[in-house]
């Protein structure tokens, strides 16, 4: 009897310890990946990944962390406390051109900023009016005035550029009715054109522009290859679930973004999610960049990026 006890005993120790050191391998290959982004469109991209977290296992354990402006989440990658970031195209290339150790690691949004007024209006229309934008110097202001540019207006003596410090107050500056023209990004153009019904889309910012883009820092890159590799992967899946699952997903980052779900799941068509590696969005990332390089220089870091600027799997 106690030989059948001892070898019962070892039976199951055997059985077990596999288990085990299976457990402890995950446990060992598994990174925490420190994702930051913004609290706005870059970010709906990311809401299959809030939504279900346990996405990104078993080499990931993701540390979300949404931000209300561009330049404290920029300084929380300089800092290093940033592996993987959502951030606008332009601020991508300037923070490599700087030296901050960034590459870009896919686009991960087409253009998402729009003109809104009162009624149907063309650019021309636009001489001698008052358009709202996002900060000075922020991504939808250089976009917004290099547009003028290419049609002959021009800011300060053709029309008049002002601004709010975020896109949540310019929006509730149109919905209480205070201005009526006003350069927004998407889903707040779903909001305001929902809740004062004589707003439209007007002009259209550029759709196919290489807006946002996700980066990765270039020591996560070169310590962490197949973490990253499978977070494209999971990334990838995530936007096609979202396609299909709107409505869930609409609420998952309505959590994050502080919007209600329905706004966010009108203005889906309009968001333009995508995933492209870097370097398959090499030619119209450039094109996009030039358009800063030749308005706003300094936007850019003052020259376009170089090749080591885009990701390149087992780079």
């Amino acid at each position: 009897m106690k030989y059948l006890v001892l070898s019962t005993l070892a039976a199951v120790l055997v059985a077990v310890a596999p288990v085990s050191l299976q457990a402890d391998r995950v446990r060992e290959t598994s990174q925490v990946v420190r994702i930051g982004s913004l609290k706005g469109p870059t970010s709906v991209g990311m809401a299959p990944l809030f939504h279900e977290p346990h996405r990104l296992a078993p080499y990931i354990e993701g540390d979300f962390r949404l931000f209300g402006t561009p330049d404290v989440l920029i300084s929380q990658i300089l800092a290093g406390e940033i592996d993987i970031a959502a951030i606008p195209t332009n601020l991508a290339a300037n923070l490599h051109n700087r030296g901050a150790g960034v590459r870009l690691l896919a686009v991960n949004g087409g253009g998402v900023l729009y003109v809104v007024a009162d009624r149907d209006i063309s650019w021309e229309d636009l001489r001698g009016e008052t358009v709202f934008t996002l900060a000075r110097g922020a991504t939808p202001d250089i976009l917004f005035q290099a547009m003028l540019r290419q049609r002959g207006l021009e800011p300060g003596r053709d029309l008049q550029v002002r601004y709010a410090p975020d896109q949540s107050e310019l929006a509730q500056r149109l919905i209480a009715g205070n201005i009526s023209r006003a350069v927004l990004p998407e889903p707040f153009v779903t909001r305001v054109t929902t809740a004062r019904p004589d707003l439209r889309v007007a002009l259209d910012l550029g759709a196919h522009h290489p807006m946002t883009a996700l980066v990765v820092t270039d020591r996560f890159a070169t310590k962490h290859p197949r973490a990253l590799a499978h977070f494209g992967e999971v990334y990838q899946e995530g936007l096609r679930w979202l396609d299909q699952n709107r409505t869930e997903g609409a609420a998952a980052a309505a959590e994050r973004l502080q919007m209600p779900a329905p706004v966010i799941e009108a203005a889906f068509d309009r968001l333009n999610l995508v995933y492209t590696p870097a370097e398959e969005a090499r030619e119209a990332v450039l094109d996009f960049l030039g358009i800063f390089l030749d308005h706003a220089p300094a936007s850019v870091g003052g020259s376009l990026p170089g090749d080591s600027f885009f990701h390149r799997a087992g780079n």
